[in-house]
């Protein structure tokens, strides 16, 4: 067997059944000869990168069965066949396996629910005085009775019909990566205009949401960017701010911070793993000026220094506001402590910033394609010593129940609770 046959066939065996596992999580269907196409890619790193094969696959191979033990595919994913990073480093970037460990370490059972559903989030916020989109109605579910609700076809026709209400940002009470949100632009009760130009009819646009989801949807009023990053991007679309903060025990530090940049495609600013054709960016957490900006994933990504569109620097940029986002994530971290370490998603307008969500966690690729460093580098694993928690990362999680809080498994055996 030569080398290329025996590649493509060690591919499919150490990590086939993680890609499987993946089409259950994101819902891509592999595709035929896996193994032969993830081989290609390596073989097309090697031209890209001038290193033998041989040598890519022998390190992915190290990083698959050592540090945090990342995928062969996301060896590629985060371009770490290139020789500008140390390996020590490369065996700290993180994957689907390795977040998994970190959510179940970081993440508070009894929690989730608060970033889970986007109302009893929002209602949270407010009550704490911190900014947050301004929810017009719920549709499908039911909720206290300050909030307007939306029950039936005719109901939201009436709803639809009155101009106040519109223009109107739609997005699921329990989503994840802006599936489904939509701006709804105008309406004359019988039809629906959407901000992408689609045109459909009340009743169709009903049934599109008649999902049988109980957490229901969120009509809630639209948000434009600040002027600046309007000029930056091109569009009125929000370019958000995905900050993280970590709760240590001696208080709130800002970690991280990744601008999302829309291209104005969609309604939604969520890179998606690059598959949505936004960019991201790394932000200074203490100054708020961008400085490392990218687009695209593994072979196809690219690092940009000024808009491919507008022409506008990118790094360099200062975000508006910084220090207003760093003072809101700050405080609010003290009202979410079942999570240590979560994402927060901010829309920086021109009247200032606004809480788009709260992740309990958040996708940990982010960070690492903006910064292109690993999000475990040696201060995030200082921030797990201080709660006794860095050594959870590289052990396993036993059945054993904790006689201080009853909970089953070694990573949970820390919450006081």
């Amino acid at each position: 067997m030569d080398l290329v046959a025996f590649s493509c066939l060690l591919i499919k065996l150490i990590d086939g059944a993680k890609l499987v596992n993946s089409q259950i999580i994101t819902g891509h269907t592999p595709l035929p000869g896996l193994g032969e196409t993830m081989l290609s890619n390596y073989v097309n790193a090697s031209k890209v990168s001038g290193r033998p094969l041989t040598s890519l696959l022998v390190e992915a191979l190290r990083l698959r069965f050592t540090g945090l033990k990342l995928g062969l595919s996301e060896y590629i994913d985060f371009q770490l066949y290139k020789d500008d990073i140390s390996f020590v480093q490369k065996q700290k970037f993180a994957g689907q396996r390795a977040q998994a460990v970190i959510e179940d370490m970081l993440i508070d059972d009894y929690s989730k629910i608060l970033s889970l559903d986007k109302v009893s989030m929002y209602g949270l916020l407010q009550g704490l005085n911190i900014p947050t989109p301004k929810i017009k109605a719920t549709y499908r579910t039911l909720r206290p009775s300050c909030i307007a609700q939306i029950h039936s076809h005719q109901e939201m026709a009436e709803f639809l019909s009155d101009p106040t209400n519109l223009p109107c940002y739609v997005k699921r009470a329990f989503g994840a990566y802006g599936r489904g949100n939509v701006l709804i632009e105008e309406s004359d009760g019988n039809t629906v205009k959407l901000a992408n130009g689609v045109k459909e009819s009340v009743k169709a646009f009903c049934n599109n949401t008649d999902d049988g989801r109980t957490l229901g949807w969120i009509f809630q009023e639209p948000l434009s960017s600040h002027k600046d990053i309007e000029r930056l991007t091109g569009t009125a679309k929000v370019s958000g701010v995905r900050v993280h903060t970590f709760l240590g025990v001696s208080g709130v530090q800002v970690t991280r911070a990744m601008f999302k940049i829309n291209q104005g495609q969609r309604d939604s600013d969520n890179f998606e793993h690059g598959a949505s054709g936004n960019m991201l960016a790394a932000v200074d957490v203490e100054t708020g000026q961008i400085t490392r900006a990218i687009a695209g994933t593994g072979l196809e990504q690219v690092s940009l220094l000024k808009h491919p569109e507008t022409g506008q620097s990118l790094v360099g940029f200062m975000l508006p506001f910084w220090q207003e986002i760093r003072r809101i994530v700050i405080d609010g971290q003290k009202a979410f402590p079942g999570f240590l370490c979560p994402g927060w998603d901010i829309a920086i307008c021109n009247d200032g910033p606004k809480v788009l969500e709260v992740n309990a966690f958040g996708d940990i690729d982010l960070s690492q394609h903006a910064y292109r460093q690993p999000f475990v580098d040696e201060a995030f694993e200082a921030l797990l010593a201080q709660r006794g928690l860095k050594n959870l990362l590289y052990s396993g999680n036993n059945d054993e129940v904790s006689p201080r809080n009853h909970r089953r498994g070694i990573r949970k055996h820390h919450w006081l609770w």
